[in-house]
């Protein structure tokens, strides 16, 4: 059997992209194949994004945020009102989205690997570990590797982390306050923080996080948290949770397609934000952008193109962190200190205007991001 789409990988881009292309009426009678690899349900995570309005993933949301902070010593909560930062559990996402997969009379879901993709002009041939062979017209990817940035010409980094969530016999957390950033924690040369989610007073989400070039080993996360949590006098507490994730930054351009017939998807397509990793509104903008270009001509390969000037701003500031990776705390937290997080929200929803964007970088010195324009400018975009 030949399927119109292909999506390997069920995981948030691939299931967002699914639920799409079943919605749409006009594409009621394409046949669609998800691969995806045995035991991987994805429960191991959180999806966070902020939003000023009801959002089409409402009934999803676990728990909201009013406050942030951004900070290295005293803790100072911002109000972020109109928005609101929301939480998704994995579980509950795939809880609702894998029933409805699973049975949908357009969708053949699969467990197995995918070991090839041949393409042809027309067709995809994707070779499976059970030595099987399923043909699609397009196929979406969303399998990453680092490899596909190791001749990158622009910089490459990662932001990497192990949360563990906690339950704790006393009350200690406000569940109102999420702590975005918290570089209290030692630098060691890189830029490292503490993202810190509460969901009541007796639990919470510390995620060790680094922005730098290359993963530490598990035991250097945990060991991090425990004495973070040492040093807040927090002991007597319980793991309820553990999560592990690595989103590649950088400005290359994810976002081509790997043969004429096949499209990368998620982190795979470049759809995290390379300057901050946050990639869940964003898939959501990306799924819909794919499938509008599908309704117009569903045999061709939509292709997507992001080139523009908040690349550009990714691009400046990755540079910087690449140069300088001990830098970064001070960036963030001068930031936050100048401006206000509502327009730092939208300046990374990319709606803002461009003399607002001309405010935000001088909150910083604009000098060296004068220098890495010059670099990138004889070195060519």
């Amino acid at each position: 059997m030949s399927f119109d789409f292909a999506i390997i990988g069920a995981g948030a881009a691939g299931t967002l992209l699914a639920v799409e292309l079943v919605n749409r009426p006009c594409l009621s009678t394409k046949r669609i194949l998800i691969i995806d690899r045995p035991g991987g349900d994805y429960r191991d995570r959180t999806w966070c994004f902020w939003a000023t309005k009801e959002h089409s993933l409402d009934f999803l949301v676990k728990h909201r945020y009013t406050h942030i902070s951004v900070n290295e010593k005293d803790k100072q909560y911002t109000p972020i009102h109109p928005y609101t930062y929301n939480r998704i559990e994995g579980a509950d996402f795939h809880d609702h989205y894998r029933p409805i997969l699973k049975s949908h009379p357009q969708i053949e879901f699969i467990e197995d690997e995918v070991v090839s993709i041949n393409s042809e002009k027309n067709l995809a041939h994707i070779n499976l570990v059970s030595n099987e062979s399923k043909i699609a017209k397009i196929c979406f990817d969303s399998r990453f590797d680092y490899n596909r940035l190791s001749d990158s010409k622009y910089p490459v980094l990662q932001q990497h982390f192990i949360g563990l969530e906690i339950e704790t016999n006393q009350e200690v957390f406000d569940a109102s306050k999420a702590d975005f950033m918290d570089f209290s924690v030692p630098q060691k040369g890189n830029t490292r923080f503490m993202y810190v989610l509460p969901t009541s007073a007796t639990r919470a989400l510390f995620e060790y996080t680094l922005f730098s070039h290359q993963p530490l080993k598990d035991s250097e996360y945990e060991e991090a948290i425990h004495e973070y949590l040492a040093l807040r006098k927090i002991s007597n507490y319980k793991l309820i949770s553990r999560e592990k994730g690595s989103i590649p930054m950088s400005p290359h351009p994810l976002w081509r397609p790997l043969s004429s017939r096949v499209l990368p998807i998620g982190l795979n397509g470049g759809w995290a934000k390379p300057s901050t990793g946050f990639a869940f509104n964003r898939s959501l903008q990306r799924v819909g952008q794919i499938v509008d270009r599908i309704e117009k001509d569903p045999e061709r390969l939509p292709k997507l193109k992001f080139k523009n000037r908040f690349w550009f701003y990714d691009l400046l500031l990755l540079d910087l962190l690449n140069r300088k990776n001990g830098e970064g705390s001070k960036l963030f937290i001068r930031l936050f200190e100048k401006r206000k997080p509502q327009l730092i929200l939208r300046f990374l929803d990319e709606k803002t205007s461009f003399i607002e964007e001309l405010s935000i970088m001088s909150a910083n010195r604009p000098i060296q991001f004068i220098k890495a324009f010059f670099r990138w400018l004889f070195k060519g975009f």
